[in-house]
């Protein structure tokens, strides 16, 4: 509800003010820098921080509910399209890659890059879950956007990216995320 009463914020303001206004919509964004330091962090973080570190990943539910990933620069990049296109004024994009994974096909992944031999825990899941996100990226693709990076392109810089910077800060943190 928080979503859809901002962007009625946002409409009424280019209304009233004749502001320009565009309302983007992310999905499951993800790669380098991503928030790995929240109480449950993004599931791709989560699952490469665990198992680079030896740890079972947690998998809440049955693994099955699907997420729409967009990999950081694809993002970055439509951010550009939008500045450049004034045809985006005034209107609602989803950023998405209009493709969606199961929890479990990410694991299976990030497993197939890793080859830790490490099998996920299965935890109650969490409340209020979408059990399918997924993209519309129609409007987005008006504007000559397309998401250029594949899930496992964006895997393997994500796992390089944990690898070379978060890792290490953790360890200087004493394993804690900070």
């Amino acid at each position: 509800m928080s979503k859809h009463g901002g962007a009625a914020f946002c409409e009424c303001y280019r209304e009233l003010y004749g502001m320009n206004v565009t309302i983007v919509r992310y999905f499951n964004v993800y790669g380098p820098a991503m928030d790995w330091r929240r109480v449950i962090p993004p599931v791709m973080s989560a699952f490469i921080i665990r198992m680079l570190r030896g740890e079972q990943p947690m998998i809440y539910g049955t693994g099955e509910k699907r997420r729409d990933f967009i990999y950081v620069d694809d993002v970055n990049a439509f951010h550009l399209t939008l500045l450049e296109d004034p045809r985006s004024n005034g209107r609602a994009f989803n950023v998405g890659s209009g493709v969606n994974f199961s929890i479990n096909e990410i694991y299976k992944l990030i497993e197939d890059l890793l080859r830790t031999g490490l099998e996920p825990i299965y935890k109650p899941d969490l409340p209020s879950e979408a059990q399918v996100t997924l993209a519309d990226i129609s409007a987005a693709r008006e504007l000559g956007w397309e998401p250029k990076v594949d899930i496992h392109e964006g895997m393997r810089r994500s796992v390089q990216y944990i690898q070379e910077r978060v890792l290490q800060a953790i360890e200087s943190s004493g394993g804690q995320r900070t």
